[in-house]
């Protein structure tokens, strides 16, 4: 705590001493562990201060954990989606920079990406036991006397729309994104290009089984002419502007065990691992040292 407060001092007096008075001073935001954040990170990274504060927590400890990816795993990585949607690398690449994305930088995301699953891996999922008596106690409370219910497995592209200036924007780039899967570049690839929210990509924009009711109007719209594992061409909704894709469609209710077991596994494995995750990330963010600068900034 101590080597904290020392840093703390010494940033704010060193920036206080050398910064011109003619110039605006990039602002300190937050401390996190010994990192900081500062407000052009902020700014730039078009994330609110938790999940920015989060990303810094979950980095240190792959670091601490030493579950770093190699380059070789990248590469790995990249090689087996080049071979599943018959791409080279020279063609990946001009696609990256029609995009303005570099190479360099993709790599970099797909590094994230293997390096947080390798942590939910260790850390939550080994964790999750999901056992037979529930499993069969969920059937008998919850489906064997429900009628039978649509539910769909969804998965969306999301670009969310905070001020009504930004919708003609967040549309063009939504239509892009829609334009490079009909050209055949896949859901993951679409996701990890142009979306910039870290936990869908982790998710791999995964929204799990929702039953009809529960969706929307604009969504039911939707998905009454989507056929199954075809991605929808971009649509509104109060929020934002969603591309989404069924990947299947079942009836809850009026099932036998064994016809309904494995789908119970997986909502309660989904509803499992959410109540595990909130708690391991609460707690080791109260192992963190977390100092909010900004009085106008939101403690985590």
């Amino acid at each position: 705590m101590f080597i904290h407060k020392l840093l703390f001092l010494f940033i704010f007096f060193f920036s206080f001493l050398t910064a011109p008075s003619s110039k605006v001073i990039d602002r300190l935001v937050a401390i996190v562990n010994d990192e900081i954040i500062t407000q052009s990170e902020l700014r730039e990274s078009q994330k609110n201060l938790n999940d920015i504060i989060e990303e810094k927590l979950t980095q240190q400890l792959i670091k601490k954990l030493d579950l770093s990816a190699g380059p070789e795993e990248v590469t790995v990585q990249i090689n087996s989606i080049l071979k599943t949607q018959g791409l080279t690398q020279a063609q990946l690449i001009g696609f990256l920079k029609q995009r303005g994305l570099s190479y360099k930088q993709y790599r970099k995301n797909i590094k994230h990406g293997i390096e947080q699953q390798k942590l939910l891996e260790k850390e939550i999922k080994s964790s999750i036991v999901i056992k037979k008596e529930d499993v069969r106690a969920y059937y008998y409370n919850s489906v064997k006397n429900r009628s039978s219910k649509k539910r769909y497995h969804l998965r969306q592209l999301f670009f969310p729309v905070e001020i009504s200036s930004e919708k003609t924007e967040k549309l063009k780039i939504a239509r892009q994104a829609y334009s490079g899967y009909k050209k055949g570049i896949s859901f993951e690839e679409l996701l990890n290009t142009y979306s910039s929210d870290e936990a869908a990509k982790e998710s791999k924009g995964d929204l799990g089984f929702l039953e009809e009711a529960d969706l929307s109007a604009p969504f039911k719209k939707v998905l009454q002419a989507l056929p199954q594992k075809t991605l929808s061409a971009p649509f509104e909704t109060p929020v934002g502007i969603h591309l989404i894709e069924t990947l299947e469609v079942s009836s809850v209710g009026g099932k036998s065990f064994e016809e309904a077991k494995d789908e119970i596994q997986k909502t309660l494995y989904e509803k499992e691992f959410q109540r595990v995750f909130n708690q391991w990330l609460k707690a080791k963010k109260e192992e963190a040292y977390i100092k909010i600068l900004l009085p106008s900034a939101p403690h985590p």
